[in-house]
C-alpha cells in the first residue's frame, strides 16, 4: 500500500512538473533569474520569517483556552518545525507540531491536534474571503479561469462556516453528551486495552474544536488571521517587481490565493503542485511570459524551502530534537493519550 502511494505521488509530481516546464527554455529562465537584483529575494525571505511570527502569534490565541501564556518563541519554534516536516514525504508537519507543542507545554496532545485543525480551517476561511474581496476590487479581467475559481470559492465559503457552526453546536452540553454516547458505542470494535484511550482522545479532540475566546481575543484572532495573508503578499509583490512582472497589489493577492490553494495538494515540499499553480496563474490569467513565470516561481519556491529548512533545523537544534525523532513523533498522530 505504501509503495502504491509513493508511486502515485511521484507520478503526480512528474505530471505537474512536466506542465510547469513545458514550452520553456531553461537558458532563458536562468538569464532572467540572473538579472534580478539580490535585494528583491532578500526582502522576500525576510517576509517569510515574518509570516512564521504571525502564524505563531495566532496559534497562541487559538490555544489560549487550553494553555495560556505560551512564549511566542516556543510557538515560533514549533511552527518552524511543522513547516520543516511538511517538506518531507507524508506532509506530517501539522500533526507533529501539535503533538510536540502539547508535549513540551504539558497539555493534552488531542488539544494540540485540534488547534492545528482549527488553524487550517481559519486559514481556509480567511483565504477565501480575501480572494473573493480581491476579485471584487479587480478591474478589466474576465478570465474564465478566475470565473471558475470564484464559483468554487463561493461554494466552499459557506461549507467552512458551517463547520465552525457544527463544532460549536456539537460542543453544547446536551449534544456533546449524545456525541459521547455514539463514540462509546462505536468504540466497541476497538480492543479493550486501547478503547478508553481512543474514546478519551476523541472526546478531547472534539472539545478542542470549539473556540472559546472573549471578544478581545476574537478580534485579535481575526486581525492576526488577516495579517498572516495580507502582510506576506506585499513581499511576493516586491519579488515580482524584481522580475518586471507588472501586477498590482490586488492582482498579487489573487495570484497568492491561487498559489496557496494549489500548494494544498499533498506533495513533498509542494513539489510540482505549487509550481504548476503559479505558472497557471501568471501565464493564463495575468499574461506573464512563460519563461518569466517559471523563473519567478523557481526563485520563490527555492526561497521557501531554504527558509523552511534553516528555521526548522534551528528550532530542532534549540529543542534538543533530531530529524529521526521527529519522524517517530509524527507517527503519534495515530496514538491516543
Amino acid at each position: 500500500m505504501k509503495i502504491i502511494k509513493f508511486v502515485s505521488i511521484l507520478l503526480l509530481i512528474a505530471l505537474l512538473l512536466f506542465f510547469f516546464f513545458k514550452n520553456v527554455n531553461i537558458g532563458d529562465v536562468m538569464k532572467i533569474t540572473s538579472q534580478v537584483p539580490v535585494w528583491y529575494p532578500l526582502a522576500f525571505i525576510a517576509g517569510l520569517f515574518l509570516q512564521f511570527f504571525l502564524r505563531s502569534y495566532r496559534w497562541g490565541i487559538i490555544l489560549k483556552p487550553h494553555k495560556e501564556n505560551i512564549p511566542i518563541t516556543t510557538l515560533y519554534k514549533y511552527t518552524a518545525i511543522g513547516f520543516f516536516l511538511n517538506i518531507l514525504p507524508g506532509r506530517v508537519g501539522e500533526a507533529a507540531r501539535g503533538i510536540l507543542l502539547a508535549r513540551s507545554q504539558n497539555f493534552k496532545k488531542s488539544l494540540g491536534l485540534a488547534s492545528v485543525v482549527l488553524e487550517r480551517l481559519i486559514d481556509s476561511l480567511t483565504l477565501l474571503v480575501v480572494f473573493l474581496l480581491s476579485l471584487a476590487m479587480m478591474k478589466g479581467n474576465a478570465s474564465p479561469v478566475l470565473a471558475r475559481m470564484k464559483q468554487v470559492a463561493l461554494y466552499l465559503l459557506p461549507f467552512i462556516v458551517l463547520l465552525f457552526v457544527l463544532f460549536y453546536f456539537m460542543n453544547s452540553s446536551r449534544v456533546f453528551e449524545y456525541v459521547a454516547r455514539v463514540i462509546r458505542f462505536f468504540s466497541r470494535v476497538i480492543p479493550v486495552r486501547y478503547r478508553e484511550g481512543v474514546v478519551e482522545f476523541t472526546l478531547n479532540f472534539l472539545k478542542g474544536l470549539k473556540l472559546e475566546l472573549d471578544v478581545v481575543d476574537y478580534v485579535k484572532l481575526i486581525v492576526a488571521s488577516l495579517a498572516v495573508w495580507l502582510v506576506v503578499v506585499p513581499f511576493y509583490w516586491i519579488l515580482m517587481k524584481g522580475f518586471g512582472i507588472p501586477l498590482g497589489l490586488v492582482e498579487a493577492t489573487i495570484y497568492f490565493g491561487i498559489v496557496a490553494a494549489s500548494a494544498a495538494i499533498p506533495t513533498p515540499g509542494m513539489a510540482g503542485s505549487l509550481d504548476a499553480g503559479s505558472k497557471l496563474a501568471l501565464t493564463q490569467i495575468f499574461n506573464v511570459p512563460a519563461a518569466t513565470a517559471v523563473a519567478y516561481t523557481l526563485l520563490f519556491h527555492f526561497s521557501l524551502i531554504l527558509v523552511t529548512v534553516v528555521a526548522g533545523l534551528w528550532a530542532v537544534s534549540l529543542e534538543g530534537l533530531s530529524v529521526k525523532s521527529l519522524k517517530k513523533i509524527s507517527e503519534e498522530k495515530n496514538e491516543m493519550s
